[in-house]
């Protein structure tokens, strides 16, 4: 039987490359543009599902980013004042083998 996954992918630049994160799934990745970032948090998130689905740890799927690392994520770290950060949000959709 085939799952689908419905995920939440944020992805901002830093410096000479983007990151992305995955909302639901805490799991992170960068490239040098915002496609290969996003590629690349495609790629780390259908590894953790399958990796996790073939050790039988398939209830543990769902963990969503902290909010502690999703403020850090938006944010960056210390508390000086911000310049604006664009922040690109997309769907990330795949399908695994339960």
């Amino acid at each position: 039987m085939k799952k689908a996954l419905k995920l939440t992918c944020l992805v901002k630049k830093e410096g000479d490359q983007y990151s992305s994160l995955c909302l639901e799934l805490d799991v992170a990745s960068c490239g040098r543009t915002r496609a290969e970032a996003f590629e690349g948090l495609k790629r780390a998130s259908e590894t953790y599902v399958h990796y996790l689905v073939e050790q039988g740890r398939e209830d543990e799927i769902d963990r969503p980013v902290p909010q502690e690392a999703m403020r850090e994520f938006l944010l960056g770290e210390g508390v000086e004042a911000r310049k604006l950060v664009t922040v690109y949000a997309a769907p990330l959709e795949f399908s695994y083998a339960a």
